[in-house]
């Protein structure tokens, strides 16, 4: 078994509350209900079985395939493009916690993506082009996965690769393709430039406004932790847990291998624009989550003071430009209580 599974799913047993089913217990299927203080752990049908025998806990997906599809199934979770459908199925579910891995952010998310949408596949996420791969033989042609919109504001993305917070686009890659080269499957990339993403969605607009037939423009990046549009923070996610490895060789970026993040309603706070908050994990890591705004409120998922896990918010929150800090104690996080 993967030691950063092994060990996320250890803690998750001793470090989250018991869910009051007995693992032990023979239960008749007729008669049995859960207890109120049952909860599901959202995370791909691949890890269910060792949820339940290590962590103790309830998938709301598993091996049997049970919670995959359809439109309340945890491959709709992972790759829903909005927080609201995302909660939608959390709370269908009765989801409290998320667990992903890295494996669900990259090489498993084109499953995720087929059993969301058989015929689409992960095309529209992870598109594949033909890149000319030596100038003295045009016809040589490497195979290369690319990163969208869709896929950087997909669920998944969201939590494992940006913690959950607001995280805007940097440089992209302005690509012009063709569809009709006769080179199979796949368009090729006939020209590429790296630029401002808004810079190159401007690019996009006019060469696709007079582009003649099978020609083609699109922003793309090519790493899953380089977005090519400003993605919104979740509001109501909060990493409690990652495991100890880096999937980076450096110190930066800092990816863990597998999260685990817990479901609340998130306090709310009155005020406009952008509020941050400093983060220190229960592997040191440090970042600073931050959300824009909507209607005038902010709902924050992460406590100042209170917090029962060792994953920490170390000052207040802060009002970008506004010199206003706010303490937001535990409890007003788990009831969604205003912050006066």
């Amino acid at each position: 078994m993967n030691q950063d599974w092994r060990e996320a799913l250890e803690w998750m047993q001793t470090g989250t509350p018991d869910t009051g089913v007995d693992y032990f217990a023979i239960y008749d299927r007729d008669t049995f209900t859960y207890p109120d203080t049952a909860y599901g752990v959202m995370s791909w049908w691949d890890y269910g079985h060792m949820i339940t025998y290590i962590a103790k806990r309830i998938p709301n997906a598993n091996p049997f395939q049970a919670g995959v599809s359809g439109r309340d199934g945890a491959a709709a979770f992972f790759i829903s493009q909005t927080e609201e459908e995302t909660n939608r199925i959390a709370d269908i579910k009765g989801t409290r916690y998320v667990m992903t891995d890295i494996e669900m952010a990259t090489g498993k998310f084109w499953a995720m993506a087929t059993w969301y949408n058989s015929t689409a596949g992960q095309q529209p996420y992870q598109p594949v082009f033909l890149v000319p791969d030596n100038p003295a033989n045009p016809q040589a042609l490497n195979p290369v996965t690319t990163y969208t919109d869709k896929y950087y504001l997909t669920t998944i993305a969201r939590l494992h690769n940006f913690d959950g917070s607001l995280t805007t686009a940097g440089d992209v890659y302005y690509i012009e393709y063709t569809t009709t080269s006769g080179a199979g499957p796949y368009p090729v990339i006939t020209s590429a430039a790296i630029m401002g993403a808004a810079e190159a969605r401007a690019a996009a607009a006019q060469y696709n406004a007079q582009a003649q037939p099978g020609s083609f423009a699109s922003i793309v990046n090519s790493l899953f932790n380089q977005p090519t549009v400003d993605v919104p923070a979740l509001h109501h996610y909060r990493l409690v847990h990652e495991s100890p490895t880096n999937i980076f060789s450096g110190s930066s970026p800092d990816i863990r291998y597998v999260k685990v993040f817990e479901y609340v309603p998130g306090a709310r706070i009155q005020g406009e624009g952008v509020i941050e908050v400093p983060v220190t994990t229960n592997t040191g890591r440090q970042f600073v989550w931050r959300a824009a705004s909507v209607d005038g409120e902010f709902i924050v998922p992460y406590a100042t003071t209170g917090s029962p896990y060792e994953v920490r918010a170390t000052g207040n929150y802060r009002i970008v430009g506004t010199g206003r800090e706010i303490a937001v104690p535990e409890d007003a996080v788990i009831s969604g209580a205003p912050i006066a």
